[in-house]
């Protein structure tokens, strides 16, 4: 065998384990991009969910919110007119005096013997 035949058959064999690795690289190359995608956008759609879950949740905190603001402005406003108009002013905790009736000077049927 002389050497140049087998550098020609060399030469040969090399193109042709280039083209088999070309046939199973490109392929193997493409299903590895597609799955890749694929777990991308799978993944998308979970961080889609949560993020719609996050919004739904603060759209309803805002709507109590809303609501509690609203109910929280009116009420300073009854009172800084109770203020302005009337002259009332906060009670203190010492003018509140708690009354304890005794339980037996109640009589229910009473108010409704008056009414008969």
């Amino acid at each position: 065998m002389s050497w140049k035949w087998m550098k020609a058959r060399w030469v040969r064999d090399s193109l042709i384990v280039g083209k088999v690795v070309m046939l199973v690289a490109l392929p193997t190359a493409l299903l590895l991009v597609h799955v890749w995608n694929q777990y991308r956008i799978t993944d998308m759609g979970y961080q889609i969910a949560q993020v719609t879950g996050e919004h739904r949740h603060l759209m309803e905190e805002n709507k109590k919110l809303a609501v509690e603001a609203q109910l929280q402005g009116r009420s300073d406003r009854v009172a800084e007119m109770a203020r302005e108009q009337f002259g009332l002013v906060q009670t203190r905790p010492e003018q509140v005096i708690t009354v304890e009736l005794p339980a037996e000077s109640v009589e229910p049927a009473q108010g409704l013997a008056i009414a008969h």
